[in-house]
């Protein structure tokens, strides 16, 4: 019989290399595009490009602060434990949380993508649509209870079948169907087409196809040489899906229309394959890495929710039981098994355009802590070690803030102020969240002091032996 001493002993194993830690980032912002196009193209109209740019520069910014922290504070946690080192674990637990609704979504939202791309083969799964997407979480979670290599090796396969499929459509696309006259004839005055309004949603539509940065920091404690191997996935992840993002996007609407995309919001990519030459066997290919790309991407949130709670537990800021990993797989089993299960609620019931809503609030708060954490860390730590740094530094009060830092978080804050302005069933569940995450914070910090006590009181009454 294990004890709860000897269960908090057991560590994080540490397996995962640069193709694996690029792989988990690839992955979960990749997949994005496959849900995230066919919704933006819908407001954006021609002007998609432009949108995804502006939502790609936050993200870009955003990304280089991960690479900075990730190599400096090469542990799991992500901006909670960020957050906690610049500015308490008040913060740290609002950065947690956030990822926690944030990581426990994607699971659920993906899974759903999945199946709906599995239905492209096996129509019968609409019928038994909730059954099927709980089927694909629990295969992810029996992978995910055997070990971070299982898992990562998920991802690195399938992102490489991703990578190529895009490249494919896009040679394909440029060669054969791009026509400029057709790209350019729907770049108009932005108040025109599609409206100012419009556009403003767009770009949030955009933010969502590019969250999911941080889950390459979830994955620090099993990295291998994580010093060196986190910023260099964190800068790979960023420029290879920015570049996509933007190829793919200037590309589609050269070869369809807008409204073709919008009418495919669930699977935008397909509408593109159609109008290509071998439409017959690129169709299904694209279904097939459609699900692939989403089916990792759900991978991805398990193994962001389970480490980030094991994280905030082992900072005191979730009960202990959260860091219980298991003595044979080294797997935090028990964050695994409740988030999984969470998810399968949510995948059975929610609305998928509801769940999107939700995936960005919690990635916003999430990037907004970790872009203020780098700037107060640079002030309160000038010797901490940095095998990376964020360019473009200026002196402010005897310290070096890096510019790109301070855009990032303002870019996150002004990403934050639009979605909640535009997305009302959205902002209230949020921070419906967001109030039972304070009220748990401030009972358990409570609970904790008072055991904390107890444990000193009862360790000094007892004798040495």
């Amino acid at each position: 019989m294990i004890g709860l001493t000897d269960k908090l002993k057991v560590t994080l194993k540490q397996e995962i290399g640069l193709w694996g830690s690029f792989s988990m980032g690839f992955a979960d912002v990749g997949a994005d595009i496959f849900l995230a196009l066919g919704l933006i193209a819908a407001y954006a109209g021609g002007a998609m490009p432009f949108a995804i740019m502006i939502a790609a520069a936050v993200y870009v910014l955003t990304g280089l602060s991960y690479a900075e922290l990730a190599s400096s504070i090469p542990v799991a946690g992500g901006a909670s434990v960020y957050g906690e080192r610049a500015f308490g674990k008040f913060f740290g637990f609002i950065g947690g949380w956030g990822l926690m609704l944030d990581y426990t979504i994607d699971i659920a939202l993906f899974a759903v993508a999945a199946t709906g791309y599995m239905s492209f083969f096996f129509p019968a799964i609409r019928g038994i649509f909730p059954i099927a997407t709980s089927i694909v979480i629990i295969s992810l979670v029996i992978v995910n209870l055997f070990g971070i290599k299982e898992s990562s090796f998920v991802n690195s396969v399938l992102t490489v079948g991703t990578i190529v499929l895009v490249l494919v459509l896009l040679v394909i696309g440029v060669s054969t169907t791009f026509k400029m006259d057709m790209f350019t004839a729907g770049l108009k005055p932005i108040d025109v087409d599609p409206g100012i309004h419009n556009f403003l949603y767009s770009i949030t539509l955009a933010m969502v196809a590019f969250i999911g940065i941080e889950s390459i920091s979830q994955g620090a404690e099993e990295t291998k040489n994580p010093e060196k191997t986190l910023p260099m996935a964190h800068i790979s992840a960023v420029g290879t899906v920015v570049i996509f993002a933007l190829a793919i996007s200037i590309i589609s609407l050269g070869i369809v229309t807008p409204k073709a995309l919008a009418d495919r919001a669930d699977n935008p990519l397909v509408a593109v394959a159609l109008a290509l030459p071998f439409a017959s066997l690129l169709v299904p290919i694209v279904a097939f890495t459609g699900f692939a790309i989403c089916y990792v991407s759900a991978n991805t949130g398990i193994i962001g929710v389970s480490r980030v709670t094991y994280s905030m537990s082992n900072h005191a800021m979730l009960t202990r039981r959260f860091k219980w990993v298991h003595p044979v797989f080294r797997t935090p089993w028990i964050t695994i098994l409740l988030f999984s299960a969470v998810a399968i609620i949510l995948a059975s019931y929610g609305d998928m355009f509801f769940l999107g809503e939700l995936y960005a609030f919690g990635a916003l708060t999430a990037y907004l802590i970790a872009n203020l954490a780098l700037i107060k860390i640079r002030f309160s730590e000038p010797g901490l070690s940095r095998p990376f740094r964020a360019p473009f530094d200026i002196q402010i009060a005897g310290a070096k803030i890096p510019l790109t830092a301070v855009a990032g978080a303002l870019g996150c804050l002004g990403m934050l102020f639009l979605v909640a302005l535009l997305h009302g069933a959205g902002r209230d569940v949020a921070l419906v969240w967001f109030a039972i995450g304070i009220g748990y914070y401030l009972y358990y910090r409570n609970y904790r002091e008072k055991l904390d006590r107890k444990e000193a009181l009862a360790k000094k009454a007892t004798p040495d032996n």
